[in-house]
């Protein structure tokens, strides 16, 4: 009975409290509609200040952050403005007098409540910092070290915060109050102070100004003045409706105007450690023959956006020492990738932004670099070509993302270059390819290809830089520069490659003279068939020899001489966490004799198949010999332990075939582990030496003679 008693009070309460929040719901629509926006003249206090409000005089072209935002909430409210020019000083005394009706950029403080308005809704996020002289080393990120020195701030908010963080802080130090931040500027550069306090967002990235300690967060808003209170219903109102209709445009308008401030381009302890762990060297591998984003010049240098767009950038940043770049081309995505698992490279480009293939990767992306239409590319009808398979080149994983995601039915078929997949939808035996938007009017020019036609797909792509999540150090650091940039520049370096579509190029002039020059080819032709059998017979010899020459044939593993020449690579310096594993398959020798070479195979490639699944994603597994497995691997001893344990696991419940038991002796050596290490070969001797240990207890546990298998 109590608990029904119970139910029934809680419905009462649920429904009362519904009809109160319905009925103030109610009144606020009322009272939003009877706001009326009658082109008012509001005065706004505006003084200058980098990146936030420029143009602080008579006929001064005005922009920034502040202006703009000011401009955005005039559209909602019908506003016409009256500016009111001076320093910072000046125009907050005139603002809290009741002389200025409006003033941007005011931090939110309980003190401040009774001299003026806060809207309900902030006109941004503003972090204060503590900036010093570059030149000066005496003052660092310990707080302390600001004692006995002279602090520049101007009034207002930034210079009650500043006194209480200094007394928090128990710091002794000289408060020197400006007028306007131009003046607090100029008094650091002079040495007339050591250091200021100022917004993280708007002091702007001078070489001599260093910002060193984060001293508070705050809101940032428009301030309403005492005697306007008709200002703030409005104001309130539209910047509801603001956030309803534009809801990240306060974000926009901050990466907009503050991407180049000083805390945007310092770079922080970290990265300098990272760089000069690395002799400001990123090395960066990248997709041949894909511009405009990538690809190598006549003269063998890397060329498209990924060169304007690291090189502009980069620029940005505050480095006490310039970073170069090294550039690797790859074929394929896949090569990339290992590339940067095997630590041959830092950075790779591109990648599409797709979370979960990242993710299947064992990647990190950066921050967006640009965005593109994709197209599809067919021959005559569209609705045939949709019945037909799809045409992708295996070499580059965006495609082959793009087209599993959207096209998940469709039936594809892979092709080894982007050329290969058109001619195949030239000859219609594929019904479409899938390629850029920046890309498929530059190709489609080429003589085969004039024929094809092709339509916008309704899916964009994202295309990033890559970092092994090994080796995540320089993500911040890609991603700060990339952050220094305008939106729509990697776009603008676009164009310069795009242009070269339009060049009459020979195979061009080729096409459209063929008559004339028919019977000079026919003749060179002649004189050169028989050596062109010769040439490409050797060239898919070797196509053949290179294919084979570094993958085992029966597990897919990298075989012996791949792990030899990899090795090899470790000549100069080992990692601090290489680590060495040998692995052998116990009992071949019996599967062999008792149940045939077959048993033995399946037994052979299921081992490779736990080994690299469970130690695949920190490098590299070899087979080295019949049963012998070998990995060269990047990681810790705890995810060591991890994958110990889980390929014990695997091979308990593994059943085959043929046979039902499968058992893995393993040895593991770190580089810690060998004394005076002089050579990588230490470390593999001693997993090796492990190996066999481990070997020689498991015939032992289990009774069995070794010569049986």
């Amino acid at each position: 009975m109590l608990k029904r008693i119970r139910k029934i009070i809680i419905a009462s309460l649920a429904v009362a409290i519904l009809f109160s929040s319905l009925t103030k719901l109610r009144s606020f629509a009322d009272e939003a509609s009877d706001i009326e926006f009658d082109n008012k003249t509001v005065t706004v206090g505006y003084y200058q200040n980098e990146n936030f409000q420029e143009g602080a005089f008579e006929g001064g072209v005005k922009s920034g952050y502040s202006y703009e935002y000011l401009q955005k909430v005039a559209s909602y409210t019908g506003w016409k403005y009256d500016y009111i020019y001076g320093s910072w000083t000046d125009i907050y005394d005139a603002f809290i007098n009741g002389d200025i009706d409006l003033l941007a950029g005011l931090g939110y403080s309980e003190s401040r409540l009774s001299d003026m308005y806060y809207p309900d809704y902030p006109m941004g996020y503003e972090s204060y910092y503590i900036y010093a002289n570059s030149a000066d080393d005496s003052i660092t990120t310990d707080a302390s070290t600001l004692n006995g020195k002279s602090i520049g701030t101007i009034k207002g908010l930034m210079e009650s915060v500043l006194s209480g963080w200094l007394h928090e802080k128990s710091i002794d130090a000289k408060i020197i109050v400006y007028p306007d931040v131009s003046n607090r500027d100029d008094a650091l550069e002079s040495g007339e102070i050591d250091a200021f306090i100022g917004e993280g967002s708007s002091v702007s990235a001078k070489a001599c100004i260093t910002p060193l300690i984060k001293v508070k967060n705050v809101n940032m808003y428009l301030g309403v003045s005492k005697k306007r209170r008709d200002l703030l219903d409005e104001l309130n109102f539209a910047l509801s409706e603001l956030d309803n209709r534009e809801q990240y445009y306060v974000y926009k308008l901050s990466e907009k105007y503050f991407s180049a401030s000083a805390i945007s381009v310092h770079v922080s302890p970290n990265e300098v450690k990272w760089l000069q762990e690395h002799d400001y060297i990123i090395r960066v591998g990248y997709m041949e023959n894909f511009l405009p984003y990538c690809g190598t010049a006549a003269d063998g240098s890397p060329t498209g956006i990924m060169v304007d767009i690291l090189k502009a950038s980069f620029a940005n940043l505050k480095v006490d020492k310039p970073i170069r770049f090294e550039y690797y081309p790859y074929e394929s995505t896949q090569d990339m990738i290992d590339a940067l698992h095997m630590h041959e490279i830092e950075l790779l480009f591109p990648i599409s932004n797709d979370i979960y293939y990242i993710e299947q990767n064992d990647l990190f992306h950066s921050e967006d670099v640009i965005t593109s239409a994709m197209n599809f590319v067919y021959l005559d009808d569209l609705e045939e070509a949709k019945e037909k398979p799809l045409a992708i080149n295996r070499n580059n994983e965006i495609q082959y993302e793009y087209a599993a995601t959207h096209f998940p039915n469709a039936t594809i078929v892979y092709f080894d270059s982007v050329d290969e997949c058109l001619e195949s939808v030239a000859k219609g035996e594929a019904g479409g390819a899938i390629l850029s938007g920046l890309r498929a009017s530059t190709l489609l020019m080429e003589a085969d290809f004039s024929k094809l036609s092709y339509i916008e797909l309704p899916y964009t792509t994202v295309k990033c830089f890559g970092v092994s999540t090994f080796h995540k150090g320089i993500l911040p650091l890609i991603n700060q520069a990339l952050g220094t940039m305008d939106n729509d520049a990697a776009m603008t370096f676009t164009y310069k490659y795009i242009g070269h579509a339009n060049d009459y190029s020979l195979k061009e002039f080729i096409r459209r003279h063929s008559f004339a020059i028919s019977l000079a080819i026919f003749a060179m032709l002649s004189a050169m068939v028989v050596s062109l059998v010769l040439i490409i017979s050797k060239h898919h010899r070797q196509k053949l020899y290179y294919q084979f020459a570094y993958k085992d044939t029966l597990t897919g593993l990298y075989n012996r001489r791949s792990y030899d020449e990899d090795l090899g690579k470790f000549s100069k310096s080992i990692p601090e966490n290489l680590v060495c594993v040998s692995l052998d398959l116990n009992g071949l020798k019996g599967v062999n004799d008792n149940l045939g070479h077959v048993a033995g195979d399946e037994l052979i490639s299921e081992a490779a198949r736990l080994i690299k699944e469970t130690m695949g994603k920190y490098g590299r597994v070899y087979r080295t010999g019949g049963d012998e497995y070998f990995a060269i691997l990047r990681a810790s001893a705890e995810d060591m332990e991890d994958c110990k344990t889980i390929l014990d696991n695997l091979c308990e419940e593994w059943k085959g075939a043929y046979s039902d038991k499968m058992r893995i002796s393993v040895g593991i050596a770190y580089k810690s582990d060998v004394e005076d290490l002089t050579d990588v070969m230490d470390i593999c001797k001693l997993a090796d030496k492990r190996m066999y240990e481990a070997k020689a207890e498991y015939y032992r546990v289990n009774n069995i003679e070794r010569r049986r298998g």
